[in-house]
């Protein structure tokens, strides 16, 4: 029987004490450190504010003071840096200057979400949340949508002076970024190919889409308002009739009607007046000079 004997020096078992404190550390901040984040796409409106959740787990007893909370793009633009203890943005990217927050006062319960402010077009994309300590680091991808709901169309009707039997329709509606406009009539054809929409931006950030489109009068028509990007669909529709686009006329009719009684009455009037004035100022009868002849 052979026996092997085992000799270490105390240069060895420092060596072999060290690498098992090693790998109780690596294991310990394994551990230390765990970024969740949503799964779903965040959805916002411009001009608002808008919070990116962003947690970590940890170990009981780890030190919070060393960690490290990062967001930034994916074209790696820093958004928002903190550690030591407070933000930390030299390096920030001019596009979020005073547009982010963190809370610092958070961190010992794992929460390092983003707050971004005043909300822009440009703003949507990916976030990356990294939480860093000495060794590790952690991070999550988080997706802001821009993006508002649609109001519900307003539909309005204009006269068409040229062609009585003829009336311009408008489907206004407002939202964010984008939506397409479909007309269709009483049997369902699509006839937006008649129409006409142009888009603008109001002074909340928001864009206004406005749809005109000829039509003829006696009938029903739709439009039809689709936003993708929220799968969102709305629908009007309105019934013209011969009053609806003769009721401009009527009015007109009404007006003047009343305006010509009221000018005969005036003339009437004046006439009277004018009479009565004759015959108060006038010249003595023939009968008031025979007796005034006495």
């Amino acid at each position: 029987m052979i026996t092997l004997q085992l000799r270490w020096t105390h240069k060895d078992l420092l060596c072999l004490q060290a690498i098992k404190q090693l790998l109780v550390i690596q294991v310990w901040l394994h551990v230390c450190v765990a970024v969740t984040v949503p799964r779903s796409p965040v959805t916002s409106p411009p001009g608002s504010d808008v919070t990116l959740d962003c947690s970590f787990s940890y170990k009981a007893g780890a030190d919070l003071t060393r960690v490290v909370v990062t967001w930034q793009r994916h074209d790696y633009r820093v958004v928002h840096s903190f550690y030591y203890g407070q933000d930390q943005l030299a390096l920030q990217n001019e596009t979020y200057r005073s547009r982010t927050q963190l809370f610092p006062e958070q961190l010992s319960v794992g929460n390092a979400s983003l707050r971004l402010k005043q909300v822009r077009g440009e703003d949507e994309g990916w976030y990356t949340c990294a939480v860093t300590n000495q060794v590790e680091s952690t991070k999550g991808d988080v997706r802001l949508i821009v993006a508002a709901e649609f109001s519900e169309p307003q539909l309005v009707i204009t006269a068409s002076p040229d062609s009585p039997d003829k009336a311009l329709l408008s489907c206004i509606s407002t939202g964010y970024p984008s939506a397409s406009v479909q007309w269709l009539n009483e049997t369902g054809c699509d006839i937006t190919e008649s129409s006409k929409t142009s888009q603008s931006l109001d002074r909340d950030g928001l864009v206004e889409i406005t749809s005109h489109i000829l039509v003829s009068r006696g009938a029903n028509y739709t439009c039809v308002l689709t936003h993708s990007r929220l799968k969102q669909t709305l629908m009007k529709t309105i019934t013209l009739t011969k009053k609806d686009f003769s009721s401009r006329s009527s009015i007109v009719w009404v007006v003047s009607s009343l305006l010509t009684v009221v000018l005969v009455t005036l003339i009437t009037i004046a006439i009277y007046l004018l009479f009565k004035h004759r015959r108060g100022t006038g010249t003595p009868t023939d009968t008031e000079e025979h007796h005034l002849s006495y």
